[in-house]
């Protein structure tokens, strides 16, 4: 029998419970529990598997055997952080994808995607480490998303739209082609996005514009 590596999810959540319920249909890992920091977690269960601790203690969980992490957060400055330490305390990050995703032959992505129920990604399109495609959302042909960035349920980009990293794409944005979403920005939900969008900034609405700018980053 194949080895199927002893995995761990950092974050015991909504978005947690999703990556369970992916890494369970790709039948390619073990998942042997939960890591959160939140106080009161440890030593309790989530969604049925034990929170084995926090992510301080994925050095010891190492030793114990456990190989591999996702990151299941939806916030992309924590979840980058928790990507950083996991991998500093040696473990892999894990790609999960669901099996229903839709993805071309020549997609490349780098370690520790997350690609959910429903997603469609075609021909050229580069994805980043820790990047999220979350349920039923769309890339087209030669995009590039960043490292750490989250592609909202039902998010829509069009061909060679460039994403840069940390930005985030709230449910059912849409970004028309050959633009830029610029590094740790925020799309709001629904916002359709006509123009390149600058870095650190918050836009909504429709046509998109900007709101505010956005302080929170690595």
């Amino acid at each position: 029998m194949r080895h199927q590596p002893r995995v761990v999810i950092i974050g015991a959540g909504g978005h947690g419970r999703v990556m369970l319920d992916v890494l369970r249909c790709q039948g390619t890992a073990e998942v042997v529990g939960f890591v959160d920091d939140a106080p009161g977690l440890q030593g309790s269960t989530a969604h049925g598997l034990p929170v084995l601790g926090t992510v301080e203690d994925l050095v010891k969980l190492r030793h114990q055997g456990i190989e591999a992490f996702v990151a299941a957060i939806g916030d992309n400055a924590i979840r980058a952080k928790k990507f950083a330490c996991a991998t500093e305390a040696g473990l892999a990050p894990w790609d999960a994808i669901h099996p229903s995703a839709v993805i071309a032959a020549d997609v490349t992505w780098a370690p520790g995607v997350q690609v959910v129920a429903g997603v469609v990604v075609n021909t050229g399109a580069q994805l980043g480490n820790n990047v999220i495609l979350n349920t039923a959302c769309s890339v087209d042909h030669d995009c590039r998303v960043g490292d750490h960035c989250f592609i909202g349920p039902g998010a829509r980009l069009g061909g060679t739209v460039k994403i840069e990293e940390g930005a985030f794409l709230g449910i059912g944005a849409i970004i028309l082609p050959n633009l830029r979403v610029g590094a740790w920005s925020t799309v709001g939900a629904g916002a359709v996005v006509t123009r390149d969008v600058p870095a650190r900034v918050v836009v909504v609405g429709c046509p998109a514009r900007p709101v505010s700018s956005q302080k929170h980053q690595p």
